[in-house]
């Protein structure tokens, strides 16, 4: 009988839009300890239920979920949440050890007040403890910052090829896979990290199209190589100032196949060749989306009776990247331009109340959104009815970014106005990335003229299927596509496209 691998799951799960002024403290956390891990991501798509699918490749595989943290995208994490959550992680790797691997479940765009780099600080303490011996798998989102600390203290590191993320759970079962190979001595893992001084648009992420598609393809070339185990492209975060901020090009190749000294050879070849290449297509990920009147007026123009719906991307507030969730900037626009048969959500605690006290049908008066700060627009005024009011939980079993299974977005009501338009107010921040949303509510979005999704590629497994076309939509806000709006002070200095002058020379050394 073989002997039993016993492999630790635990991980802190967040996107830190460090230009955002709501704080990720203790309590915007949910923690999940023990068995709660598998019963909440146990049948969905997510980094988690990958890890612990593992155990069903492997007769003599056990996965020991210990605790996970997340929170959605918002600012920096607060001095004492990382070392409560943290603290607790360690201890319970230490407590329930010894343990022959650990799986690391973080998101790779991290930000503490106290570390630059969360999640190679992490993945720093757990090699700490468990020592050089005890290999460590991290799988992380396509966003990640990707730093040398992450690379240095961890064997096995993968990265989502999707943007929608529709592979975190793909991912995650290959470096739990690597990892138990590596604990049986049938690989030795040897990792390779560029990381070319190059920042890339959020509007240019998404991996179906060009320039990404390209360089996703080069990617694939690479896995052709001898030795090669795995490759990753990490389109990086540019809302997290951080030194790491960009992309990152990582080679995994076995040592035990072709030899060390060859190993890192391919290893840096392989890395370098896809930075290189994607260094020589820099001046595609431009930013050249319409601004909100532009975008209205295009798509009223474009949308005839019985056409599905024309999707707006509010990229200003992209909920999924740390914004406020009540951007009005497009609304506003709409009621100027009198846009009809529109459909959107907004985050609004306080109008959500009024709708409750008010009741269901009842006609109400409302100034809605714009109430986090000033960069989302300022509060608007609408009349309507209060059509439906219901607790913002629903699943969905479908396809959607990053695998996610379970929402809340708190209770919620659905106003519509008099000028034709239908608001969906909720009392949690809950990005547009499931239809279910919707339907929940008693909306059906396939009947609307346009819909915003507060998102930029996120929303479009949901809804793609249903959009006659897709817009995105140059909005402001702490995610807008005009990177040169932020005052970064953290960031290299000679980074591309901040400065147009930038050069790139591969390294000789593993970054």
């Amino acid at each position: 009988m073989k002997p039993k691998i016993r492999l630790a799951l635990a991980g802190l799960y967040h996107e830190t839009n460090t230009f955002s002024s709501v704080p990720a403290d203790y309590n915007t956390f949910s923690i999940f300890r023990g068995e709660e891990i598998e019963k909440e991501y146990g049948n969905s798509l997510t980094t988690n239920a990958g890890y612990l699918a593992i155990s069903s490749s492997y007769d003599n595989v056990d996965i020991v979920p210990l605790i996970f943290a997340i929170t959605g995208p918002i600012g920096t994490i607060t001095k004492d949440a990382f070392d409560q959550i943290v603290g607790e992680l360690i201890q319970y790797l230490e407590d329930q050890g010894p343990w022959d691997g650990i799986l690391l479940s973080l998101h790779g765009a991290a930000v503490s007040e106290e570390y630059s780099d969360c999640d190679g600080e992490i993945a720093y303490r757990v090699r700490s403890l468990v020592g050089p011996d005890v290999p460590v798998g991290l799988s992380v989102d396509m966003h990640a910052n990707i730093s040398k600390k992450m690379v240095e203290n961890t064997d096995v590191l993968t990265v989502y090829r999707t943007n929608p993320h529709l592979d975190a759970k793909e991912r995650s079962q290959e470096c739990a896979d690597l990892i138990v190979k590596t604990i049986n001595g049938q690989i030795e893992p040897v990792m390779w990290l560029e990381t070319p001084p190059m920042v890339i648009n959020i509007v240019k992420q998404y991996t179906g199209d060009e320039p990404m598609r390209s360089i996703m393809s080069n990617l694939l070339a690479v896995l052709e190589k001898p030795g090669v185990i795995h490759a990753s492209v990490a389109e990086g975060y540019p809302y997290a100032d951080v030194p790491e901020m960009g992309m990152g090009f990582l080679t995994i190749v076995d040592s035990k196949e072709i030899g060390k000294d060859e190993a890192n050879k391919t290893a840096r070849e392989g890395a370098q060749w896809m930075a290189t290449r994607a260094w020589a297509k820099r001046d595609d990920f431009n930013n050249d989306i319409p601004d909100p009147d532009q975008a209205l007026l295009f798509a009223d123009a474009q949308h005839n009776p019985g056409d599905a719906p024309i999707v707006l991307m509010d990229v200003g507030d992209n909920i999924g990247a740390g914004s406020s969730a009540d951007s009005t900037h497009i609304l506003a626009e709409a009621q100027r331009l009198g846009i009809e048969g529109y459909l959107q959500t907004l985050y609004d605690p306080a109008s959500v109340q009024e709708c409750i006290e008010a009741g269901v049908g009842s006609d109400v008066s409302l100034k809605v959104g714009g109430k986090t700060d000033h960069l989302h627009g300022s509060p608007i005024s609408i009349e309507g009815k209060v059509r439906t009011l219901f607790n913002g939980k629903f699943e969905d079993h479908r396809p959607t970014h990053g695998g996610f299974q379970f929402y809340d977005g708190g209770l919620t009501a659905v106003v519509d106005t008099t000028d034709r338009h239908t608001i969906v107010l909720t009392s949690l921040r809950c990005g547009n990335t499931s239809l279910e949303q919707m339907y929940s509510a008693g909306v059906d979005p396939t009947k609307y003229r346009m819909v915003v999704a507060k998102g930029v590629v996120s929303p479009r497994p949901a809804y793609q299927p249903i959009a006659k076309k897709i817009i995105l939509v140059n909005t402001p806000g702490v995610t807008t596509s005009d990177l040169e709006y932020f005052e970064y002070r953290r960031r290299r200095g000679s980074l591309f496209p901040f400065d147009r002058t930038a050069d790139y020379l591969p390294s000789r050394q593993n970054q």
